[in-house]
């Protein structure tokens, strides 16, 4: 029962985990990547490079979400749009960052784009304007902003349902063999109990010996059960009683002998088989050389 309530708890936890962790991580894959954001430095170390600027600093990143990036600058420069571009696209590649994305180049006064363009995932629809034109000397931002990554959301899905599933395939067979294994001897136990040379057949109510068939009521299945499972073993006779009038109220003494007596002429026909009586005590199935 504890296995079942255990199950169940498991399930909704899982789906939870689905539905609110694993966007996150997804998201969290490349955010928090060093080697990301010191490759976004790099693009404007770069552009300051190709303006001929090798003293201003670029300032540190600014994350305006999961996916959006600002690059800030200490002093005002001039750029070449085709500058600008092959270095982002040449960098972001060394990058786990998804492969289609947009930047935007604002002014820092008013938040006017000056320049702007776009790289899609296979390359055929990229919009890049503006190439030839120089930019003006001026203070600018620049904002990066990613699309999903198709490829790696596959790929980190794929891995991630993999474990999900291993791990739940592992609680259900633990639990399946944790059950079967308290469960099945005690089904084959009660089916066919072999003693001397008779077999016992609890659920049918009879024993059989060289094939042939001695019948049996129910009280004396429940009685013959108990002396079948502990051979060799003295039983008390509360013991007897209990288990085999436990559901009548009434436990009449004589029922308990009467019963041990029917029995010991159906099994007659083993000399290595009997039931003896323990005086004061109780009974004991004596099988030879068992």
């Amino acid at each position: 029962m504890k296995q079942k309530y255990l199950l169940a708890l498991f399930v909704p936890v899982l789906i939870l985990l689905l539905i609110f962790i694993y966007p996150a991580f997804l998201q969290e894959s490349y955010v928090e990547n060093p080697r990301n954001e010191i490759l976004l430095r790099k693009i404007g170390h770069e552009l300051l490079n190709s303006s001929r600027d090798s003293i201003s600093k670029v300032m540190p990143i600014k994350i305006l979400s999961a996916n959006e990036f600002q690059i800030n600058f200490e002093n005002e420069f001039s750029f070449v749009p085709d500058s600008l571009v092959t270095i982002v696209q040449r960098n972001i590649k060394k990058s786990t960052f998804p492969s289609e994305y947009s930047v935007n180049v604002f002014k820092c006064s008013n938040k006017e784009i000056i320049y702007s363009f776009l790289i899609s995932l296979d390359n055929k629809e990229n919009i890049i304007p503006c190439i030839g034109r120089s930019m003006p000397n001026n203070c600018y931002n620049i904002i990066i902003k990613f699309g999903s990554n198709e490829n790696a959301f596959l790929n980190n899905k794929f891995i991630f349902f993999v474990i999900v599933i291993l791990v739940l395939s592992a609680l259900l067979w633990h639990l399946f063999n944790r059950k079967k294994e308290k469960i099945t001897p005690k089904k084959e136990s009660a089916k066919n109990i072999q003693i001397g040379k008779y077999i016992f057949y609890y659920e049918q109510h009879y024993v059989e010996y060289e094939g042939v068939k001695v019948l049996l009521t129910s009280k004396e299945s429940k009685l013959l059960h108990i002396f079948f499972s502990s051979p060799n073993k003295i039983i008390e006779r509360n013991i007897l009683q209990k288990e085999v009038w436990t559901n009548e109220g009434i436990i009449v003494t004589r029922s308990l002998d009467m019963f041990v007596s029917k029995l010991r002429k159906k099994l007659d026909k083993d000399p290595l088989v009997n039931i003896i009586n323990i005086h004061g005590i109780g009974y004991k199935l004596e099988v030879i050389n068992y």
